[in-house]
C-alpha cells in the first residue's frame, strides 16, 4: 500500500530550515572550491582534475540550489527581490550576514590561485575576503 508521508504544516519552519541549511551547506562547498584551487596552484594538485573536482562541485551547489532554496521560495517573488527573500527567515531575521574585511582587489582579483577556482557556484555565495555568520532559524512554539 503506498500511502502519502504526511506533510509538514509549518510551512515557515520547513523554509527557514532550508534557507539555513543552504548557507551552512554553501559555505562548506566554498570552503573545499578554494582549497581545491590553492592545492593546484601549489602544484599539490593536478589542475585538470582540480578543474573537475570543481566543476562536480558547481554541479552540487546547482542541485543544493534547487533542493533548498528554489523549492521553496514564494513563485509570486519577483526575480529582482530573490537575494533579499532567500537571506531572511520568516520571522524578518537575517540567515546570513556578511562583513567584509579585505579589499576586494586583494582577496578576490589578485589571489594567486583564482585560475585554478571555478567563479561559479558556492564561491559566489561566500567570496574570498567575506567573513559569513549562519544565523540558526527561528525557533517554532508548540
Amino acid at each position: 500500500m503506498n500511502e502519502r508521508p504526511p506533510v509538514n504544516p509549518d510551512i515557515d519552519a520547513l523554509a527557514d530550515q532550508a534557507k539555513y541549511r543552504f548557507a551552512t551547506a554553501t559555505e562548506e562547498l566554498a570552503t573545499l572550491q578554494y582549497r581545491l584551487g590553492e592545492l593546484a596552484g601549489t602544484g599539490r594538485l593536478d589542475p585538470d582534475e582540480s578543474r573537475r573536482l570543481q566543476h562536480a562541485l558547481v554541479r552540487i551547489w546547482e542541485g543544493l540550489y534547487s533542493g533548498t532554496l528554489c523549492a521553496v521560495r514564494d513563485e509570486n517573488t519577483p526575480d529582482c527581490e530573490w537575494d533579499e527573500a532567500d537571506n531572511t527567515f520568516s520571522d524578518g531575521s537575517i540567515v546570513r550576514i556578511q562583513i567584509r574585511v579585505e579589499p576586494v582587489e586583494f582577496s578576490d582579483f589578485n589571489w594567486a590561485h583564482n585560475s585554478f577556482t571555478s567563479g561559479d557556484g558556492a564561491v559566489n555565495e561566500h567570496p574570498r575576503g567575506i567573513i559569513s555568520c549562519v544565523n540558526p532559524p527561528p525557533a517554532r512554539r508548540r
